[in-house]
């Protein structure tokens, strides 16, 4: 705990040093830069693009925006520029989480146009872990938090769920997070409460399956398996549950990307040419050769064949739920072969490949993050009056999705970041 409390100052002392208080104050103007706002499918050429005190204060062609004296100025020309993504599905550094060293980690995430993060392992920590990071404007993404999860335990009870739920959501905790292993009343009883006190519920699908979670308005539906089982069971029931998914507003984040790997879908030399995967220490990156090497020879000669059975079968309940208007949410998970940050371009490349646009995809990484998160209003698109938490690439993601990899640097809080000041010394 006192590394990672360390590692916290640190990171506010380098958000002071590097980037300096007076840019934190400064108007920052981006000239002649292409805007992908993400409230619509387009992109807005040679914009100018004005920010104040951490926010988007105008944009538009360059005669018509007023600029302020002592304004830093970035030239935008070629670029295009877009709000920041956010994973909705993070496992922060830790006990329960990724391997990594959380400076490398949050710098990691920022390096690949990754603002936020929502976490789904809470623990106390955290808690002091967000409050120190906004406090002092540090190089980190903003941070999301679940509750410490609710899962089996022989002592639950309804009223232990309820003084739970209080609890966490006193403590500060942006949601509950549902692990599973409760009954079905138990369940039930959770969401009720939950819902009663205004407290999301985000996790996997209880032993009910989709048909429990969507009665019980569950805000998010995590992972793939509940929906493969639902689509093996009955497809057509599955269309109805994706429709009153849509009209309920509840969400669905696959972390596709986690199940490839995991289920041994890429070969050892392709993963080990993963996008950034230079940047993660050498340790690790023996761990997770040596985790897939071993996974690799204890598979059953049949198990294989039976993954790829089951991401196709989801493929076929991801188009009836896309089909129906239900929103998703983008992360890659965490664990072997996921590069904080950069395996979210992972992500959005498969789900384009099950049927998504570009446009969609990218909007379920932005917008509806700040839905899901209640931030529409200050989050989200790239408008005047939101919070200026953008990501600046090389070429236009809305015509090849794998252009969402080309980050030149990111704007945190109204400051301009480049990739090359956020990035550790190669191993």
């Amino acid at each position: 705990m006192r590394i990672l409390l360390i590692a916290l100052l640190t990171i506010g002392l380098l958000g002071r040093s590097e980037l300096g208080w007076s840019q934190a104050t400064a108007p920052l103007v981006i000239t002649n830069v292409n805007v992908v706002p993400m409230n619509q499918n387009t992109v807005l050429r040679r914009q100018t693009v004005l920010i104040e005190r951490g926010r988007i204060k105008a944009i538009g062609p360059a005669s018509q925006v007023k600029l302020p004296a002592g304004a830093v100025r970035l030239d935008g020309k070629g670029k295009y520029l877009l709000p920041g993504l956010v994973d909705m599905h993070a496992h922060l550094p830790g006990s329960e989480g990724t391997l990594h060293p959380l400076n490398t980690y949050f710098r990691l995430q920022l390096a690949a146009g990754v603002v936020g993060l929502r976490s789904m392992r809470g623990d106390s920590s955290h808690l002091r872990w967000r409050d120190s990071l906004r406090r002092t404007a540090a190089l980190a993404p903003r941070l999301y938090l679940g509750s410490p999860v609710f899962n089996r335990d022989k002592n639950y009870s309804a009223q232990k769920g309820r003084v739970l739920l209080a609890r966490y959501q006193a403590s500060g905790y942006d949601f509950a997070k549902y692990l599973g292993g409760l009954t079905g009343p138990q369940y039930d009883s959770l969401l009720t409460d939950a819902h009663r006190l205004g407290f999301k519920v985000a996790g996997h699908a209880p032993a009910s399956g989709v048909g429990g979670a969507v009665a019980a308005r569950m805000a998010s539906i995590e992972h793939i398996e509940a929906f493969i089982r639902a689509y093996q069971q009955d497809s057509v029931q599955l269309q109805q549950l994706a429709q009153q998914m849509a009209a309920d507003r509840i969400f669905t984040c696959p972390d596709l990307y986690w199940y490839k790997v995991n289920w041994l879908q890429y070969p050892l030399d392709y993963l080990q040419k993963m996008p950034g995967l230079a940047y993660v220490s050498a340790p690790v990156r023996q761990e997770w050769q040596e985790w897939w090497t071993t996974q690799n020879q204890q598979l059953p000669t049949a198990a294989r064949p039976q993954f790829t059975a089951a991401l196709r079968t989801y493929g076929q309940a991801f188009r009836i739920m896309h089909k129906a208007g239900v929103q998703f949410l983008i992360s890659p998970g965490d664990g072997p072969f996921v590069v904080p940050g950069y395996s979210m371009a992972q992500e959005l490349g498969l789900l384009v490949k099950l049927g998504l646009s570009p446009y969609e995809a990218l909007r379920a990484a932005t917008y509806n993050a700040a839905v899901w998160l209640g931030e529409q209003d200050q989050r989200g698109t790239l408008v005047p009056g939101k919070a200026a938490d953008l990501v600046l690439l090389d070429a236009n993601p809305l015509e090849n999705i794998a252009n969402i990899g080309l980050v030149r640097g990111v704007v945190l809080n109204g400051r301009w970041v480049p990739v090359a000041q956020l990035l550790p010394t190669k191993p």
